[in-house]
């Protein structure tokens, strides 16, 4: 069960009626041990027994408005000290809402007993001052133990820092750019000084614009160019770049990769004539392999026959062949080819005679020819 500030305060001053002894707790609470750890005994008489220490850890607390953090509250049995301790709260000054859980707590001999102090910071920055009372009575006797919690509310009004992009490769030599944005969080206005960490690299780092100043709930940035020299080390580096405005320090990280030129592999056109088939005098099929790198596009052939006399088709749509892939081409002569240019003496070569061997000359668009001989 928690208990609250009222249910607290209640359980204290009632219990005043009745306890002198927490009567002087209280008092010297307030007054001269304000901040510190009591702990006594009251008995008929005045005679000191088993008692227990109270200690709340941590028991300092900096909490943002409107977070709550939590402060560990141990009851340590002292001179085999063995029963319930009650649990209370008692501010010297301004009020938190503020709870401890559980109010009740059994203690063993010579052992401890744990609750949780649990604080919210209110809109209301400042310094506040909570003591935590624990109290045992059983047969006429009362033992009573005090800690002391600090609490100090700050704002939480701040800013966040990042780049984009937040990976570079740079060529050594070159230079990069990244743009760094700083952002209002919770209203925050204020100007942010801007810090680099580079490695010792041949590596520097400028910015277009520092300070950067933000509105509420505003965003300001500025562009940083990243340049490496021909002495620069090829690797992965870090570089580190923090934003600053008064307790509020904040950083983000620029990873930089340094890597050679990157030269584009030649490019080599390779034809192959995987087989062949004559369909009739006319014309002829190829099938073709791409053993190259790149695609190639043929626009042209020349079939020769054995006497040097020619059949040319200029001006061809293709076939286009990617890199290991095959395509059939038709090769057409005479009657069959009108668009044919023939060169020769006239009438010798008109078409293709069982026995003989033919030249085909195929010329792609990067201008590179490729020769074939087949027989029928």
């Amino acid at each position: 069960m928690a208990l609250g500030l009222g249910d607290c305060n209640t359980m204290l001053f009632s219990n005043l009626v009745y306890l002198k002894g927490l009567l002087m707790v209280l008092t010297a609470v307030v007054g001269t041990v304000a901040g510190g750890t009591m702990l006594s005994s009251y008995v008929n008489g005045g005679k000191v027994g088993p008692s227990f220490l109270l200690t709340v850890n941590p028991s300092t607390l900096s909490i943002e408005q409107g977070s709550s953090l939590t402060s560990s509250v141990s009851i340590i049995s002292v001179n085999s000290f063995s029963g319930t301790v009650s649990l209370s709260l008692f501010f010297t000054g301004s009020k938190l809402p503020a709870t401890v859980s559980p109010t009740s707590v059994s203690v063993p001999a010579n052992g401890t007993a744990k609750s949780t102090l649990t604080v919210t910071a209110t809109s209301n920055i400042g310094n506040y001052n909570i003591v935590v009372i624990g109290i045992a009575s059983s047969h006429g006797k009362t033992t009573y133990a005090s800690a002391d919690l600090s609490v100090q509310v700050v704002s939480n009004q701040d800013f966040t820092i990042t780049s984009s992009p937040s990976n570079i490769v740079n060529v050594f030599g070159s230079s990069n750019t990244t743009t760094v944005t700083v952002t209002s969080v919770n209203g925050y206005t204020g100007t942010v000084s801007l810090t680099v960490t580079a490695p010792f690299g041949y590596i520097t780092v400028t910015g277009s614009q520092n300070p950067l100043t933000l509105s509420s709930d505003g965003t300001a940035s500025s562009t940083l160019d990243i340049t490496t020299s021909l002495s620069t080390t090829l690797g992965n580096y870090n570089i580190t770049l923090t934003g600053t405005d008064g307790s509020r320090t904040h950083s983000t990280v620029i990873s930089l990769t340094v890597v050679d030129p990157i030269i584009p592999p030649p490019v080599i056109e390779s034809l192959k004539l995987n087989r062949y088939q004559f369909i009739n005098g006319t014309s002829l099929s190829l099938v073709l392999l791409n053993a190259g790198n790149t695609s190639v596009t043929v626009q042209s052939y020349t079939v020769q026959d054995s006497s040097g006399n020619t059949w040319t088709l200029s001006n061809l749509a293709g076939p286009t062949i990617i890199p290991n892939d095959v395509a059939t081409m038709s090769i057409l002569i005479g009657a069959n080819c009108p668009g044919c240019v023939y060169g020769g003496i006239p009438g010798l070569f008109f078409q293709f005679n069982v026995g003989q061997s033919y030249t085909v000359i195929l010329t792609t668009t990067r201008s590179n020819q490729f020769s074939f001989t087949v027989t029928r």
